[in-house]
């Protein structure tokens, strides 16, 4: 009978919790503003033609690599994290807030190019700020101050951040873009993205085990994770991370149109605030759940479940193609298939992310936040950029006239292409590719635990077996 080892994790105190939350959640509420809103923003006020958001997506993909390859290395080398996230976060919020100079009236369609380049390059900048605070400086911080016995739910806990930011924008600042008021809504979100820069020079401090690392040459250490000798030594680090990049990939091939999709797509109209808040919160819910039994009793049981949730999501909303309106139907097969998405998305970095950490040297962290963007966010939101037009084009039906759901307010145009449910097909398409990287992952995962909980020396740990035969009884 195989041996489980039941842990009991190690706590993190008040104020690391204050700051994973804090920065956790305000920095998700930036990214939701640029992950989703500035898709919206673009494809009301701007254009509806897909060029517009891939551009922006793939522009800031780029340059969130670029900078957490090389702002990662620096915190690593001055052996500080806190003054990059503090600054860092005050910095990303004004730039957010001067998106409101955009205004609230539809850009003319000779100004349409000008507007779009302008606005990618002010997301471009935008996307410096806050990878270099949070893809960089954040994430190696909570590298640091977290172990095997609870990093897991750590990870889930932030993985929940980006739907708690949603809830939270939807709730108390969504119906300002539902009103065309664009300007006050980037003010008061860039603000707060400010403030919480300002509240952290207070409450965050880094791990007292961090120490500067000169141990090689800066620019040796920027391509540190790049190296042929180190991806082999390291290799496993780097599966996890494709297993997170098949998920990101299965994420972005509809969340950049989500808002849009929902009201036309599916029918949901301005209703849609309701069904996507169950499906955030049942997500969380589920996931929350999910990251402390991992954390318990080991990810390699959840390995297959999560890969198999994020395929079976993508089909059933897909599904709702084919039910013919009812809207009863599209309610519960949107919130059933939704949360499937949404948890497995969640439940990913559960299970990918916080492996990768396990398996990444402690005094390494920052050198690999640059890969880890890579994997995770610049080739999923890069390849999603170029693959989304095409399905687009290849699938959405042609707008021949407005109607009552489809109004001039939507942000179409006669002859533009309605974003079509295949892009839910496909995300549960990419979905299954999580089973490649996970297949190898579960394999080692098992014992990569115990060695690390021995190496930790936690007296919390206990050992049990499935039929609960204690460390001193046999198994047979």
């Amino acid at each position: 009978m195989s041996q489980t080892q039941v842990v009991k994790p190690n706590k993190l105190g008040g104020k690391v919790w204050t700051s994973i939350l804090l920065f956790g959640l305000m920095g998700q509420i930036a990214w939701v503003v640029e992950n989703v809103y500035f898709s919206t923003f673009i494809q009301k006020n701007i254009t509806t033609e897909p060029w517009a958001s891939s551009l922006t997506v793939a522009a800031s993909a780029v340059v969130a690599a670029i900078v957490s390859i090389l702002g990662g290395v620096l915190t690593d080398r001055v052996g500080k994290r806190k003054q990059f996230v503090c600054f860092g976060y005050i910095v990303w919020g004004l730039v957010t807030a001067s998106f409101a100079f955009f205004g609230n009236d539809h850009v003319a369609a000779e100004g349409v190019v000008t507007a779009v380049i302008v606005f990618v390059i002010m997301d471009c900048v935008m996307t410096l700020f806050g990878s270099l605070s949070n893809d960089a400086a954040f994430s190696a911080w909570i590298t640091d101050v977290t172990d095997v016995t609870n990093r897991g739910f750590v990870d889930v806990i932030l993985s929940v951040m980006p739907v708690a930011a949603l809830m939270v924008i939807f709730v108390a600042f969504d119906g300002l873009t539902q009103n065309g008021n664009w300007t006050t809504f980037f003010l008061i979100l860039g603000g707060m993205t400010a403030v919480s820069g300002i509240v952290g020079l207070f409450v965050l401090n880094d791990s007292p085990s961090l120490v500067p690392d000169r141990s090689g040459k800066y620019r040796s250490e920027v391509v540190y994770g790049f190296k042929p000798k180190n991806i082999a030594k390291h290799g496993i680090v780097y599966v996890c991370l494709l297993g997170m990049m098949f998920s990101g990939l299965s994420m972005q091939l509809w969340q950049p149109y989500m808002i849009v999709l929902l009201q036309y797509t599916l029918g949901f109209g301005d209703n849609y605030v309701l069904p996507l808040a169950l499906v955030v919160l049942l997500s969380a819910a589920t996931a929350a759940v999910g990251g402390k039994l991992m954390d318990k009793y080991g990810r390699d049981k959840f390995f297959y479940p999560v890969a198999a949730a994020g395929v079976l999501g993508g089909l059933v909303v897909y599904a709702i193609k084919f039910v013919g309106g009812n809207s009863t139907a599209v309610f519960v097969m949107f919130v059933i298939g939704g949360t499937l998405v949404e948890g497995a998305s969640l439940l990913a970095a559960g299970v990918f992310n916080a492996s990768a950490r396990n398996y990444t040297p402690s005094d390494k962290a920052g050198c690999f936040q640059g890969v880890r963007i890579i994997l995770y966010v610049m080739v999923p939101m890069v390849l999603a950029s170029l693959i989304n037009p095409l399905i687009i084009k290849a699938f959405g039906p042609v707008l021949t006239e407005y109607n009552d759901l489809i109004t001039v307010a939507s942000g179409y145009k006669i002859g533009d292409h309605v974003y079509p449910f295949e892009l839910f097909l496909f995300a549960g398409v990419a979905a299954a590719l999580v089973f490649v990287p996970a297949v190898i992952v579960k394999k080692y995962d098992k014992a990569n635990r115990g060695k690390l909980i021995a190496e930790l020396g936690s007296e919390n740990a206990t050992a049990t077996t499935e039929n609960g035969v204690t460390p001193t009884q046999t198994a047979e």
